[in-house]
């Protein structure tokens, strides 16, 4: 086996918040490497997938908890809760993985199992714990999960947040049946998935979209009918809500009684559109839920089912190491569908 390096390369923030410019303050830099200490991998990581709580996070809008890590050595936060790669090095006592296993993240490294907890954004990657847009990290070993034989590693980078995000709501709060019908919100990372999950698991799913373009690429995934939300704004669905706070209140006029809308981010960034008036009036009938991404063993149920069903993410675009702060532009063009990833070198 190579020696494991003591430095590597990340992309970086600032140390000092108050100068950061949202993710253009990105910086390629160096990063102090340890060796594993007991109960820890070192990973060497191959990729990353990208989310919007990236953008949140560099353009200080993200909600929640304030505390940001400064990474390993205290030189400045490292983004993204999403990686993948193989492991190097194992720390001592250390038995249920091997050098060479293929491996990817978690979003929160300590909800193993359970309801969330507070707690557990403290040690939420890309955030309050160094995130995977660095050559190599250091993991505690119960903190990864392996990777579902038939995905890339670019692949499987996508797993931790946006497909676990989709997975929790229709598979572990609220489980669909092949009675269901399911409507996702435009063509991120989280409506892709929502919808490659929900037709494996034999749901009716509708998809809505403004692109022509993007219809037709729901439709190569299956889905069953794909709208113009801006031509029909009655639906009587299940709703899975990715577009934001400023849609809340238009799905939950779409869903029939008893139907369920699940908040699921804070894509749109804005506050809820119509009154409050409307809004509770909408809501009477109809459960509005949210939900922190998943853990451990939700992400383990996720793995076997994507590895039983043989699905693929969507990836719309690999970027190289080099061009970050580029992947991010285009991730605000809003264009893209399903995920972009970074390829690691």
């Amino acid at each position: 086996m190579a020696s494991i390096p003591t430095v590597a390369q990340a992309w970086r923030l600032p140390v000092d918040r108050t100068s950061w410019n949202t993710h253009k303050s990105l910086e390629l830099r160096q990063v102090t490497i340890s060796p594993p200490q007991k109960g820890e991998v070192l990973v060497k990581l191959h990729a990353a997938a990208l989310n919007y709580r990236d953008i949140l996070i560099s353009h200080e809008k993200y909600p929640g908890i304030q505390e940001r890590s400064t990474g390993p050595d205290g030189q400045g936060l490292i983004l993204t809760s999403d990686g993948a790669g193989e492991i190097v090095a194992l720390g001592r006592g250390v038995t249920q993985w091997k050098t060479g296993n293929r491996v990817h993240s978690l979003f929160y490294e300590t909800w193993f199992d359970g309801p969330y907890e507070p707690k557990y954004m403290k040690r939420a990657l890309g955030a309050s714990a160094p995130g995977c847009l660095t050559q190599y990290r250091i993991f505690p070993a119960e903190s990864l999960l392996p990777i579902p034989p038939h995905l890339s590693y670019e692949e499987a980078s996508t797993i931790p947040c946006a497909a676990l995000t989709a997975w929790h709501p229709f598979f572990e709060k609220q489980p669909i049946t092949n009675q269901s019908t399911v409507l996702v919100l435009g063509s991120g990372g989280v409506s892709v998935f929502g919808a490659q999950l929900c037709k494996a698991a034999g749901a009716r799913v509708i998809a809505t979209t403004s692109s022509e373009a993007k219809a037709e690429r729901y439709k190569l995934l299956g889905v069953d009918d794909v709208v113009n939300y801006r031509e029909f704004p009655q639906w009587s669905v299940k709703v899975l809500e990715i577009g934001g706070q400023g849609t809340l209140v238009q799905s939950v006029r779409s869903v029939k009684p008893n139907g369920h809308v699940h908040m699921i981010g804070a894509v749109a960034g804005s506050t809820p559109s119509g009154s409050l008036a409307e809004l509770g009036g909408a809501i009477v009938s109809t459960p509005v839920s949210g939900h922190m991404v998943g853990s451990k063993a939700m992400c383990e149920r996720l793995d076997a089912f994507m590895t039983e069903h043989k699905i693929k993410p969507v990836i719309d675009r690999v970027f190289g190491w080099n061009e970050v702060i580029e992947a991010f532009d285009y991730q605000l063009t809003g264009g893209h569908f399903g995920k972009i990833v970074v390829k690691i070198e």
